[in-house]
Formats: structure tokens, C-alpha cells, sequence
């Protein structure tokens, strides 16, 4: 039976191209390269039923788009035992604990187990929307960062939470210990974010790049006997962008402590990993109506830092 999924174009998307727009409706763990394939395909019709058969077609307010996607054939992906935590579990989707050092899904030239391996040997069943590299995947955390993630069981709720996403009616919020000196008490990072024009697998500010807001507060300063200064900052995003509070807090100067891609001296923090957690999720939950938090406590990684900064 195919997917049926339903689009409707607001204001904020008038004039991007059809396949932008999907994109940006249904997710970024959907690949742009998978949209074009359904229109190409013919999988895409406007509310009149007529095909579009062109990426490249300016969307207005008001237009309807009704997507048909065939069902995708079985994944050839390995099961692989591993450790999930699981926050909280419903007939549609999960929420879990991602470990730090795992990535959320498989990538170019990273053939180690990823946490869609180990969801596929904890979970029978998981959405396929997203591709077959990432059945259940929403969103993602970088291959560094710990934290909460939602994982859909199905495409219907795939569909669903990844239009919260896009809405931005889910609220992510994150903890992290940054070094040097930010303006004291809170703030706003407003600075757009793209791939870096050299070193492909970093991110950067640029005025090419995707809007991107980054909302902070500093929650503790600290300085080390060698006078390093250090802030834990709590980081709430207004937008989803790839390596973002890596990428912001770095363009002020302030890397994340222990970021190896990102960080000048992420060498002498290397015994307690990225110190980036994604720490807090709430949203409505689209099934139910239920008021959704889960809320992680620090891991013990954060407290040993803090307990021997002073010697950094």
C-alpha cells in the first residue's frame, strides 16, 4: 500500500522550488535526491491531480501537493546488539538516549555500526520514509553528541513528527560547556549556516548558507589556574541545522569543549568526549494531545570535567 502524505504551501515558501519545499515540509532526514526521484517519477500531483514533473516549479500560498510513495523494498541493513535507552515508548514512535560516538545513520566512508543498527536489532518495526539507510530517523545528533532522539515506528508518524519539526512546534533544548568569553546572561546567534567551500565535512557561517538562530544562557562561568574561561550554556534552537551549536558558538570563538572538528585544542579534553548533550525535548504529542517532556540529567563525564577544569 503506498504512503500517502499531504503538503499545503504557507507564505514563508512562496517561490521555492518544488522540491525545496518538500524538503523542507517533510524533513531533513528525507534527502532532497529522494524527493526529486518521486517527482520525477510522477508520485507528486498538485490538489487538481495534474503531474508535475519538474523540481524546478515556484510554489504559491494556498497550493495543495499530494505525494504517493510506492512502499520500499525490504532494507538490507545488519542488526547489531547494542545498548538503547529508551525515555519513552509508544504504539507510534520512540524517544532514546543516544550514546556518544555512535552515528544516527549510516554515511560516506563510515562503515561502523550505527544506531540504526541497533535499532533494527531492538525493534521489529520502523518508518521507511526517511530511505533505507535510516528507517525510524526524524532527526539526528551528531556522531559526537549524546542526547534525546525521537525514532518514528512507521511513516505515518514519521510524517507527523517531522511536521513538527518543520513547524518548530518541538522544543530541543541542549547543554554544553563552550570555552572563552561570551556576553554574560543570555543571547541570540543569528548567523546563516552552510557547507564549508574546502573542508566538506565541516559546516560554517555563510551569507550562502541556511538561515540559522541559535538562543542561549550561560548557566555557570569558571576559570581555569592557567586562566582559561569556560561557560555551561544552555542552547535552545530555533532552527535544525547541521552542526549548528557547533558552528555558532565557534564563529564567536567559544568552541564546544573536546569538538575535535571544530576546536583548535579539543586534544587536551579528549578524555571526556564532546561535551554537547541534547537534554530536553518536549512537543504535543500529534497522536493524543499529550503534553510530551523528557528531560536527561548531565552524564558523569560533564561532572568529572567540571570537578578538574581548574587544571586545564
Amino acid at each position: 500500500m503506498n504512503l500517502e502524505l499531504h503538503a499545503e504551501v504557507n507564505a514563508d515558501s512562496e517561490g521555492s522550488r518544488l522540491d525545496r519545499f518538500l524538503k523542507e515540509y517533510l524533513g531533513d532526514e528525507i534527502s532532497r535526491a529522494s524527493i526529486q526521484h518521486w517527482i520525477d517519477s510522477g508520485w507528486v500531483k498538485d490538489g487538481s491531480g495534474k503531474i508535475h514533473l519538474k523540481s524546478s516549479y515556484k510554489v504559491s500560498p494556498g497550493e495543495n501537493f499530494n505525494i504517493s510513495v510506492p512502499p520500499k523494498p525490504p532494507l538490507n541493513l545488519t542488526p547489531v546488539k547494542m545498548e538503547i535507552e529508551v525515555l519513552k515508548e509508544t504504539p507510534q514512535y520512540l524517544i532514546i538516549r543516544k550514546p556518544a560516538g555512535i552515528a544516527s545513520h549510516s554515511g560516506p566512508g563510515d562503515r561502523s555500526a550505527t544506531l540504526v543498527n541497533g535499532l533494527l536489532y531492538k525493534f521489529r518495526e520502523l518508518s521507511s520514509i526517511g530511505g533505507e539507510s535510516r528507517p525510524g530517523i526524524v532527526h539526528r545528533l551528531d556522531k559526537p553528541t549524546e542526547g534525546i532522539m525521537i525514532v518514528a515506528k512507521n511513516d505515518q508518524a514519521h510524517a507527523k513528527l517531522s511536521e513538527l519539526f518543520r513547524r518548530r512546534n518541538i522544543t530541543k533544548k541542549y547543554l554544553a560547556w563552550v570555552q572563552g568569553t561570551l556576553p554574560e546572561g543570555e543571547g541570540t546567534i543569528d548567523r546563516p549556516i552552510g557547507r564549508h567551500p574546502i573542508e566538506r565535512l565541516k559546516m560554517t557561517v555563510t551569507t550562502k548558507g541556511r538561515a540559522s538562530v541559535t538562543h542561549y544562557r550561560i548557566l555557570k562561568t569558571a576559570v581555569s589556574k592557567n586562566g582559561r574561561k569556560f561557560s555551561l550554556i544552555e542552547a535552545d534552537l530555533e532552527t535544525g541545522r547541521t552542526h549548528q551549536i557547533r558552528v555558532h558558538f565557534q564563529s564567536l570563538r567559544c568552541p564546544v569543549v573536546g569538538d575535535l572538528l571544530y576546536s583548535r585544542n579539543a586534544a587536551l579534553f579528549e578524555n571526556y568526549g564532546l561535551l554537547l548533550l541534547s537534554y530536553w525535548l518536549e512537543f504535543k504529542d500529534p497522536f493524543t494531545g499529550e503534553e510530551v517532556q523528557v528531560v536527561l540529567d548531565p552524564p558523569q563525564r560533564f561532572e568529572n570535567f567540571e570537578s578538574n577544569l581548574e587544571n586545564f
